[in-house]
């Protein structure tokens, strides 16, 4: 027998369809709606990383703009390293023109912490997004970030207005050029001025002259990286012991308890002296000695290969002077400077040039410790 579709039957079936039509139709709506949202997060995101970037490169440019001064003005760039004032104010300017607030900021290195040439931004983008609720009080449309007196009045009730917003960090580096100081010498050759020559960090090509701020610039190179230093910077504060060179930033856990003692002590009282070439512990060295083992320091007073000034001479003597007789307070093993040695189980106590030992020539400035006093304690 062949069944008839009535008009009853036929109507609801014309009505099914719409209905499902209808579902269909809102519910593409609704996932249209959901992508556009997912799609301006994205947006805001990758606008936001922009302005990390940015505000990354600025920071170190900072960093490079004072390195390429000081070399442009006769000076090499030995201890140019990073300033959290103007770095920072460097940072959150670009940030701003980006659209977005500097949250964070923290400088590194890889020179036990001496310079902070390595610098990581975190910012926040200034558009927001508010997410959507399921009791549906919050318009899918509804981009306006809640002001201030919106958000306490939510506080206060002890409740929280999520929204979405865009976040980012990144890390950029700048590489400082290594630069010598150079005589100047007449047709007797007398010295009769300097200048100052240089080349990028990464070249082992000739060493150029430097006469303008410019030729300084494009010496040094400043990029985004993808991991900080290995140790954070010591913000220098000024002044003998100002706390610079701390036992984490020449060392931490890897210098032992009695050098990290000793090395606090000879920066409480010569500071001064040590402060502006650096100090350096703890490194890793296959043919042993003391640093790796975190027993010894380098105290620096001048920038290899160059020989010491006479005042951080003058210092450097006074420094050897008094860890001879302070040596049983600051436990030390043994003491070298200006291409001799001291040990107090070998030598006497006493005024450094009668007791100091001569030791024989290693080849350069460093290997003979005519830059630095190397001062190892007791294990």
């Amino acid at each position: 027998m062949k069944l008839l579709l009535t008009s009853r039957n036929a109507d609801e079936q014309g009505q099914a369809s719409l209905f499902l039509l209808v579902g269909l139709t809102l519910s593409l709506l609704a996932l249209t709606l959901l992508f556009v949202r997912l799609g301006e997060v994205n947006d805001m995101r990758t606008s936001t990383q922009s302005a990390a970037d940015a505000a990354a490169l600025a920071a170190v440019g900072d960093i490079q703009h004072r390195a390429a001064r000081a070399i442009a003005d006769g000076n090499l760039p030995w201890g140019v390293g990073w300033q959290r004032a103007s770095g920072k104010s460097a940072a959150e300017d670009y940030a701003e023109e980006n659209n977005s607030k500097l949250t964070d900021i923290r400088a590194s290195d890889n020179r036990q912490g001496q310079i902070g040439n390595i610098v990581r931004v975190e910012v926040q983008g200034n558009d927001c997004q508010r997410e959507l609720q399921d009791d549906s009080s919050v318009h899918w449309n509804d981009r306006e970030c809640p002001d201030q007196e919106e958000q306490k009045e939510a506080e206060e009730r002890g409740e929280e207005i999520p929204v979405a917003t865009g976040n980012a960090d990144a890390i950029a580096e700048v590489k400082l050029p290594e630069c010598q100081q150079r005589e100047i010498l007449d047709v007797f050759g007398v010295a009769i001025g300097s200048y100052i020559a240089c080349r990028p960090e990464s070249s082992n090509g000739a060493y150029s002259r430097i006469w303008t701020y410019g030729q300084a610039k494009e010496m040094t190179e400043v990029n985004l990286v993808d991991r900080e230093g290995q140790w954070i910077f010591s913000e220098l504060t000024g002044g003998p012991g100002s706390g610079r060179f701390p036992c984490d930033a020449v060392g931490g856990q890897n210098i032992t308890r009695k050098m990290c003692a000793a090395h606090e002590a000879i920066m409480d009282e010569w500071g001064s002296v040590f402060e502006r070439y650096g100090v350096g512990c703890y490194r890793a060295e296959k043919d042993g000695g003391e640093h790796p083992l975190g027993r010894a320091c380098d105290y620096m007073v001048s920038n290899p290969p160059a020989l010491p000034s006479g005042e951080f001479k003058r210092g450097a003597d006074a420094a050897a002077q008094w860890m001879i007789d302070n040596h049983e307070e600051l436990e030390i093993y043994y003491i070298m400077w200006d291409h001799y040695i001291w040990n107090p189980s070998r030598d006497p106590v006493g005024q450094w040039d009668s007791v100091k030992r001569h030791v024989p020539n290693r080849g350069g400035s460093t290997v003979n410790h005519l830059d630095h006093i190397h001062v190892s304690v007791n294990s």
